[in-house]
């Protein structure tokens, strides 16, 4: 999930709303949630955005070896699934 407050959200989502980028809509199931969607200004600014996943990328591992990069990655990626596991078991009430 986005791990944001709700009063910061629907003040985002207030100012996009405001600005013409996305459109609120009641939700079709539960009258209660919103749907958003984005307006054709909303869709013209997020086609000139760059992609600020390939930005980083490009500054933070430029140059890098790239059997180095798929190395760290793969050590990366095990260590989190072992912090998935033993936070799995945690909240099952396992404590090791």
């Amino acid at each position: 999930m986005l791990q944001i407050e709700r009063a910061t959200l629907s003040a985002i989502v207030a100012t996009l709303v405001r600005k013409g980028l996305i459109d609120q809509v009641p939700g079709s199931e539960d009258q209660r949630q919103r749907v958003l969607r984005l307006t054709g200004a909303g869709m013209t600014l997020w086609a000139q955005l760059p992609d600020p996943l390939a930005l980083i990328r490009a500054i933070a591992f430029e140059g890098s070896d790239p059997a180095e990069l798929a190395a760290a990655a793969r050590v990366l990626q095990a260590a989190t699934r072992r912090l998935n596991d033993q936070l799995a078991e945690g909240k099952q009430g396992g404590h090791s």
